[in-house]
This record gives structure tokens, C-alpha cells and sequence, in this order.
């Protein structure tokens, strides 16, 4: 962590922090050469492209964390990695913790969902008792060998048992002593400004595609948002693309000539920084 650019110092500064979600290495460098300042890491985007399944809890924490580090190794950015549950009870936090630590991410994110935990834009969300979660912030952060490995406090509360209840876990969960808290699927600005004057922390937000107000950065940082992911949306567009091609690809018999378009070799091999290999 000491080599890169360290994500609490930045939260420190004045202006919201946005950092995309992509399902791989080679999108964070895409951020990255975009000027991100941070990726985010999704696990429903990770679900997609590992197993080619929904995020319903299939992968395991190794696996999640193996991903965070090549993540982690491919870009001098900080990088946020959902860390679903924690993947069990509180010493399997303490583990969790410990290994994206290690494999030098910055940021985990743990939600107050049961496990095997889904989406948080999915239907049917079963959550855990707002103390057992808030037991594992105080796990979490208890754990970390530095501060500046940042501990968020999740709640997908806001669409099974409503916004009060989300804010008073928010509540809780900043008072158990996360850095940050995020309210999954707030539904406008209304409510966002709620939670904001409510909870004792700095608040991240995920923009989900079709899932939550469609407001800009500026927007979100003026409303008082210090951190913002958009989770799925180079998942989704990557899923259209190769929709696209693979219909194009069956149609005409060739790649050639994509509706999609597509990169010369050359611009593909300076995207991955080829000339450092050689």
C-alpha cells in the first residue's frame, strides 16, 4: 500500500472520489488510463465472468481475494473489493480481512445481508440482526494491521424493510467504527439527503444501471457522497458487446467490420503496456 497512492489520505481532500466497477484486471487499467483516481472490484460482475452465473453467493472469499490482488497488482490506483458477508462468522471476517489486506487492496466493503447473500438489486434480500453486523464492522476494524485499510459498513436494507431502518443500521455500523457506510439502493435525492445529515461517517454510493437515481458525479458530490461506484455498469455493457459480436460473428461468418467496432492490435497490446514486458 505504501507504493500507491493510499484511498483514506484522498478521502481526506476536498471533491467526491469516483471509482467504476469492472469484473477484471484489464478494465481497472482502462479506468486507471482514463484517470480514474480509484476501481472498484464487483462481485456480481466477478459472478458474470468467473462462473457465468448470478451473484447469489456462489464464490468464496479465497477466490474473491485472488481477484482483489491481481486487481491490486495491475494498477497504481487504490482498489475497493466487495467483500460480500465476510464469508461466514466473525473469525471468518478477521480472515477476510487479513488476506484482501494482504493482497493489497485498500478498501473492502462487508454487507449486513445472510449467507449466501445475493445482489442487492435482487428481490427476496434476507438480512442479519443490525448487531451481529455491526459486531463484524468491530471485528474488521480490530483486525487491520493499518488505518489506512478501510473498513465500509453495508446495509441493503433500504428495499426489504425500508429507509429508517437502513439509516439506523447505517447508524450503527458507523458507530462500530467503519470509515465508511454505504446505503444500497437509496431511491432519491430525498432520501440521500436523510441519510447523509443521519449518519455519523463519510457515505459511498453505488449507481446501479436502472436501479437508483441517475445523477452525475458532480451531483452526487454536491448532495455530500465522498465516495461513488458505478458497480455494473461495464459488466452490462461488456455483456451487450459481446451479444453484438457473437450475433455478428454468426450472421456474416467473420469479426471483420463488428457492429461494435473494435481495437487494432497495437492500441489492445498499449492498453496492457506491452513495451514494459519487452
Amino acid at each position: 500500500m505504501s507504493d500507491k497512492t493510499s484511498l483514506a489520505q484522498r478521502l481526506r481532500q476536498p471533491g467526491i472520489v469516483v471509482a467504476p466497477g469492472c469484473h477484471d484486471a484489464l478494465g481497472a487499467r482502462i479506468y486507471e488510463q482514463a484517470g480514474f483516481e480509484a476501481v472498484y472490484m464487483t462481485g456480481n460482475g466477478l459472478s458474470a465472468s468467473l462462473l457465468g452465473a448470478p451473484d447469489i453467493g456462489l464464490l468464496g472469499m479465497s477466490e474473491m481475494v485472488e481477484r482483489g490482488r491481481a486487481f491490486a497488482a495491475a494498477v497504481e490506483v487504490p482498489v475497493i473489493a466487495d467483500a460480500d458477508t465476510g464469508y461466514g462468522n466473525l473469525n471468518n471476517v478477521a480472515r477476510t480481512v487479513a488476506d484482501y489486506e494482504a493482497a493489497g487492496v485498500q478498501a473492502i466493503h462487508l454487507e449486513d445481508q445472510v449467507t449466501p447473500k445475493k445482489c442487492g438489486a435482487m428481490k427476496g434480500l434476507a438480512l442479519v440482526d443490525k448487531d451481529e453486523h455491526a459486531e463484524k464492522i468491530r471485528v474488521a476494524v480490530a483486525t487491520r494491521k493499518s488505518r489506512d485499510f478501510l473498513i465500509i459498513g453495508r446495509s441493503d436494507a433500504r428495499i426489504p424493510l425500508g429507509l429508517d431502518e437502513a439509516i439506523a443500521r447505517g447508524q450503527a455500523y458507523a458507530a462500530a467504527g467503519a470509515d465508511l457506510v454505504l446505503l444500497e439502493m437509496l431511491q432519491s435525492e430525498e432520501e440521500m439527503r436523510r441519510a447523509l445529515s443521519s449518519i455519523d461517517a463519510p457515505l459511498m454510493f453505488n449507481a446501479v444501471d436502472g436501479k437508483t437515481p441517475p445523477l452525475t458525479a458532480a451531483q452526487f458530490d454536491k448532495l455530500g457522497f465522498r465516495l461513488l461506484s458505478f458497480p455494473i455498469s461495464a459488466t452490462l455493457a461488456y455483456t451487450y458487446m459481446m451479444q453484438r459480436l457473437a450475433q455478428h460473428i454468426r450472421d456474416t461468418g467473420s469479426a471483420f467490420d463488428a457492429p461494435t467496432g473494435t481495437l487494432a492490435i497495437g492500441q489492445y497490446e498499449a492498453v496492457l503496456g506491452l513495451e514494459r514486458y519487452r
